[in-house]
């Protein structure tokens, strides 16, 4: 099992809710804050839920901000 870490920049106002969404989904993902002034957070998961994170991001990214890096 190997232990993934995705960067992404959000709106800095909705890393509360991505972290409730992520944590929703009990212990599959671990969100941890960079820098909360630019919305910079990390999130690890293992290989076998990435199609899910994809899926969650691909459906709240317009919402939460998503910014490419």
């Amino acid at each position: 099992m190997s232990i993934k870490r995705l960067t992404i920049q959000i709106d800095p106002s909705m890393v509360f809710l991505l972290r409730f969404i992520l944590e929703g989904y009990d212990n599959m993902f671990i969100l941890t804050t960079i820098d909360k002034k630019i919305g910079l957070v990390e999130i690890q998961y293992c290989q076998c839920v990435a199609k899910e994170l994809a899926v969650i991001l691909k459906e709240i990214g317009e919402e939460i901000g998503i910014k490419e890096r």
